[in-house]
C-alpha cells in the first residue's frame, strides 16, 4: 500500500513539474541593433509590457527573456539615445523559444549625452559625435607645426592668444592664469617648463600620452570653478587589449620615450612617458654662452579593473627645470641668474559604474611645487648704475579629495553633482636688495634703495560644491543650469556662481547655443607677490560671461562655427608690470616697474572657424577673430617719467585681429605636409626715449622718458611655418618617422621688444654734434627662420 501511495505521489509531482515547465519555461530572444549603423546596442532594457519580466542586451546586442508563461506579449525596448521601440502580438506557446531576430532602434533627434550645450566648447584629438563640439584630429595635431607641445596646439582655435616663446595662452582677453589646466581630472597648477621665459616654454605633459583635450573658452558649466576664462582638460590614452606600444623620439627640442600596454588578461593597463629637453644642448652646439635651460618630465599611470563596476587608477607626474644665465660676464656689468623648479603631482582615481545610469568618480590627490630663484646684477653702464641681489624660494603643497556623481535619471533629465575639499599650504622665503641710480617724476636723479625680507607660511582650505542639470525642454531644445559654491578660507571668499546654457538643434547638423554665468577666481596660495613686497591676499575676482554661438556641418566635410562673446570682469587684483619688457627674468627689480589698480576689465569679440576634413588627402582649417580687450584703470603708480592714463585702456594681451590658416596634404601613408600661416595685430606697448644728465664725476647717465601708457600698438605679427613628415614602415621594426619643421619660412622680422640704446653698434654714444641724444634702435625680434629636425620610432607587440 505504501508503494502504491509513493507511486501516486511521484506521478502527481512529475505531472505538476511538466505543467509548470509547459507554462513558465518559454523564452523570447533577439538582437538589438542601431538602425543607422547596424551596430549592436548594449545595455538596452527589453521588457514585457504590463509585467515585471525583462532582460538587458549584452555587448553584442543579444538578449533573452526566460521563464515566460504561454501567452501573447508586447515587447518594449528602451535605451538612452534611442527612440522607444515596441512590437506586439508575440505569441509564446508550448514552452518554446521565440526568436525575434534583429530589432532596430532609431536614434533620437537629439540626446542629452551627445549634444554639447555650452558654447565655446572644442574637442581636440578625440573623435566625437557629429552633434558635439568641433574637433581637430590626433593626426592633425601631431603633424602640425609645434606638434611636440600639446598646449601650443590650441593656438589654432579662435579666441586664443599666445607667443613664440611661451606655451602659456590666454583666452578671450583674460590672463594665462585664468585658464584651468588639468590631466585626467587633476588640476595642474604649474603646467609649464621654464616658467621664467614668458611664463613657460613647453608643457610638462607629453603629447604621446594624451588621448584627447576638452577646451572651453567661455560659458562653461558649474562643474568647473576658480577660473575666470577657460578650461583645458587633457585625458590620457586607454591602451588597446593585447597590445603593447612604444615610441622613442629625438629632435632639437626633446629626447623622449613612451610606452603603453595591458596586463593581467587585459584587466590592467599602464602608460609611461619620460622626456629630456635638448634645448640646452642645441644652444651650446650653436655657440650660445649666455643661457642654458635644462628640463625633464616623466609620467606614469597604472589602471586596473577591480570588477565590472569599479576601475582604479594611479597617476604620477613629475617635472624639473634648471636655468642659468650669464648675460654680461665681462666689462663694467655682471648679470647672473639661476633658477630651479620642481613639481610633483600624484593622485588615485576610482571610477564606479554603479548602474547603467549612475556613475561616480573619486579622486584623492597630492601636489608639491617648489621654486628657487637667485640673481645678482652689478652694473655701471650708460643706462644702468647700481647693484641688485635677490633670493626667492617658495614651496607649495596641496592635498585634497574630489567626488563627482552622474545620474542619467531618464532620457529627458541628467544630473551631475560633486564636492571637493583642498588643504593648502605655502612657504615663502624672499629677500632682495636694490641700490640703483634712478630718475623720479620731477626728472631728478636719486639713488633708489629698497630691501625686502619676507618669510611667510600661509595655509588654508578650499571647499567646493556644485550641482548641474541637463534637461530636454522640447525635442529640439536642451537646457543646462547649474549652481556652484566656492569657499577659500585664507582669502575669506564665499561665492555662489549660477550658470545656464541652451542649445537649439535645427537638425543633426545645425545648432544654436547660448551661455551665461558668473565665475569667481580666488588668489592661489602660491601666487602671493612677495617679490613686490605683497604680504596680503586680495579678494576673488568676478567675471560674467555672455556667449552666443552657431555651428553648421555642411556636406562634404565642411564645418562652420561662429561665436560672439562679452566678458565683464570686476574686482581685479592690482598688477605690477614692466613698461618696456614683459619677459624679464626678475621683473620686480627693474626701474620700469609700475603698479596698476583697476575698476575692472571688459572683453568682447566675434570668432569664426571653418574646417574641412573628409579623411582624404587634403584637409584644412581657417580661423578669424575680431576682438577688443580693455582695462578700466583707476590709477597707475610709478615714480618715474610716464604719461599715465585712466579709464578705458587696451589690455596688454589685446589682440584685435587674429588669423590662422592651416592646410594638410597627405598624398600617401608615408608622406605628410603641413603649412601654417598666422597673423595677429593689436598688442599695445608704451613708447619711450632717453634723456641724459651729467653726473658729478663727469659720466653721463641716460634714463627713460615714457610716453602714454599702452599708447602705441606693435606692428602686425605674421609668419609661415612648414612641416614635412616621412614615415618608413617595416613589418618587424614598426614605423620610423622623420620630420623637418621650418619656423618662419620667409624670415619675417616680428618685433618682440621696442628697444633703444645709448650707444650704437660701434660703441659710440648716440649723440649728435650738439650733444643731443639721437635714439638708436636696438629692437628685439621673435623667432627668425628656424629649422628643426627630429625622428621618432614607433613599434608595437601584439
Amino acid at each position: 500500500m505504501k508503494k502504491i501511495t509513493i507511486l501516486i505521489l511521484l506521478f502527481y509531482i512529475t505531472d505538476k513539474i511538466a505543467i509548470c515547465q509547459n507554462e513558465y519555461h518559454g523564452s523570447i530572444s533577439g538582437f538589438v541593433l542601431n538602425a543607422q549603423t547596424k551596430q549592436p546596442v548594449a545595455l538596452a532594457n527589453v521588457f514585457l509590457k504590463n509585467t515585471q519580466i525583462g532582460a538587458i542586451s549584452d555587448e553584442n546586442g543579444k538578449f533573452i527573456i526566460t521563464n515566460i508563461k504561454d501567452s501573447i506579449y508586447t515587447i518594449s525596448i528602451t535605451s538612452l539615445g534611442y527612440e522607444n521601440f515596441n512590437t506586439s502580438d508575440i505569441k509564446v506557446e508550448n514552452a518554446a523559444n521565440v526568436d525575434l531576430g534583429n530589432m532596430y532602434l532609431t536614434t533620437e533627434t537629439f540626446t542629452l549625452n551627445e549634444v554639447t550645450v555650452s558654447p565655446g566648447s572644442y574637442s581636440i584629438m578625440e573623435t566625437i559625435a557629429s552633434t558635439g563640439a568641433l574637433a581637430l584630429t590626433e593626426e592633425n595635431i601631431k603633424n602640425m607645426a609645434w606638434a611636440e607641445d600639446v598646449t601650443r596646439a590650441v593656438s589654432r582655435l579662435p579666441g586664443i592668444s599666445s607667443s613664440d616663446y611661451s606655451s602659456r595662452f590666454s583666452i578671450r582677453g583674460g590672463e594665462a592664469n585664468q585658464v584651468m589646466i588639468s590631466l585626467d581630472g587633476m588640476e595642474l597648477y604649474e603646467p609649464f617648463h621654464q616658467r621664467d621665459i614668458g611664463g613657460g616654454l613647453f608643457s610638462i605633459v607629453d603629447i604621446e600620452s594624451v588621448r584627447g583635450i576638452d577646451l572651453m573658452t567661455g560659458g562653461f558649466s558649474a562643474e568647473f570653478g576658480n577660473r575666470l576664462s577657460g578650461v583645458f582638460g587633457m585625458k590620457t590614452k586607454n591602451p588597446k587589449p593585447d597590445e603593447w606600444n612604444t615610441s622613442v623620439g629625438l629632435s632639437l627640442m626633446y629626447a623622449s620615450v613612451y610606452t603603453e600596454g595591458k596586463f593581467a588578461k587585459n584587466k590592467g593597463s599602464y602608460l609611461f612617458s619620460a622626456r629630456r629637453g635638448m634645448l640646452d644642448v642645441t644652444l651650446k652646439a650653436i655657440g650660445n654662452v649666455e643661457y642654458f635651460p635644462k628640463f625633464y618630465d616623466g609620467s606614469f599611470k597604472v589602471e586596473y579593473q577591480l570588477n565590472k563596476k569599479h576601475n582604479l587608477s594611479y597617476h604620477l607626474l613629475h617635472a624639473g627645470d634648471k636655468a642659468f644665465s650669464n648675460n654680461s660676464p665681462e666689462g663694467d656689468a655682471l648679470e647672473l641668474f639661476n633658477s630651479n623648479y620642481n613639481s610633483t603631482y600624484t593622485w588615485l582615481t576610482l571610477n564606479s559604474y554603479l548602474t547603467s545610469r549612475i556613475s561616480a568618480r573619486t579622486i584623492v590627490y597630492f601636489s608639491d611645487i617648489n621654486h628657487l630663484r637667485t640673481g645678482v646684477v652689478e652694473k655701471y653702464e650708460d643706462t644702468d648704475k647700481g647693484n641688485i641681489m635677490l633670493n626667492d624660494s617658495n614651496d607649495y603643497k596641496n592635498t585634497g579629495i574630489k567626488q563627482d556623481w552622474v545620474w542619467e535619471i531618464n532620457k529627458g533629465v541628467h544630473l551631475k553633482w560633486g564636492a571637493e575639499l583642498k588643504l593648502l599650504s605655502a612657504d615663502y622665503k624672499y629677500t632682495s636688495s636694490i641700490y640703483e641710480l634712478r630718475v623720479d617724476s620731477n626728472e631728478q636723479l636719486y639713488y633708489y634703495d629698497r630691501n625686502i625680507d619676507i618669510n611667510l607660511n600661509p595655509s588654508g582650505e578650499q571647499y567646493t560644491g556644485y550641482i548641474s542639470t541637463k534637461f530636454k525642454i522640447t525635442k529640439r531644445l536642451i537646457g543646462e543650469t547649474g549652481l556652484r559654491y566656492d569657499q577659500t578660507t585664507y582669502t575669506n571668499d564665499k561665492n555662489w556662481s549660477p550658470r545656464a546654457s541652451l542649445v537649439y538643434g535645427f537638425n543633426k547638423t545645425t545648432f544654436l547655443r547660448a551661455g551665461w554665468g558668473h565665475y569667481y577666481q580666488s588668489e592661489f596660495i602660491n601666487g602671493l607677490l612677495v617679490s613686490y613686497g605683497e604680504t596680503e591676499f586680495y579678494k576673488a575676482s568676478h567675471a560674467i560671461h555672455y556667449v552666443l554661438g552657431f555651428e553648421h556641418q555642411f556636406i562634404k566635410g565642411i564645418n562652420l562655427r561662429a561665436e560672439m562673446y562679452y566678458k565683464d570682469v570686476k574686482n581685479l587684483s592690482p598688477i605690477l608690470t614692466n613698461l618696456r619688457d614683459h619677459l624679464e627674468s626678475y621683473p620686480e627689480a627693474r626701474n620700469d616697474l609700475v603698479k596698476i589698480d583697476f575698476n575692472g576689465s571688459k572683453s568682447k569679440g566675434v570668432e569664426l572657424f571653418l574646417r574641412y576634413d573628409e579623411g582624404k588627402k587634403i584637409s584644412w582649417w581657417l580661423s578669424y577673430a575680431l576682438a577688443k580687450a580693455t582695462d578700466d584703470i583707476k590709477n597707475i603708480e610709478y615714480n618715474g617719467l610716464l604719461i599715465t592714463r585712466t579709464g578705458e585702456v587696451p589690455r596688454l594681451n589685446n589682440q584685435t585681429h587674429t588669423v590662422y590658416a592651416d592646410i594638410n596634404y597627405k598624398p600617401t601613408k608615408s608622406w605628410y605636409f603641413n603649412m601654417s600661416w598666422q597673423l595677429y595685430y593689436g598688442w599695445p606697448r608704451t613708447n619711450y626715449t632717453y634723456r641724459y644728465q651729467t653726473l658729478d664725476n663727469g659720466d653721463l647717465h641716460f634714463y627713460a622718458v615714457h610716453d602714454e601708457y599702452n599708447g602705441t600698438t606693435y606692428p602686425p605679427y605674421h609668419r609661415l611655418d612648414l612641416r614635412i613628415n616621412r614615415a618608413f614602415e617595416t613589418e618587424k621594426s614598426g614605423t620610423i618617422t622623420a620630420f623637418l619643421h621650418i619656423i618662419n619660412v620667409y624670415n619675417r622680422k616680428n618685433l618682440k621688444k621696442y628697444d633703444l640704446d645709448a650707444r650704437n653698434d660701434q660703441g659710440e654714444l648716440s649723440l649728435d654734434i650738439n650733444g643731443n641724444y639721437v635714439p638708436f634702435g636696438d629692437n628685439k625680434y621673435w623667432l627668425g627662420i628656424l629649422p628643426v629636425v627630429g625622428v621618432k620610432w614607433d613599434f608595437s607587440v601584439k
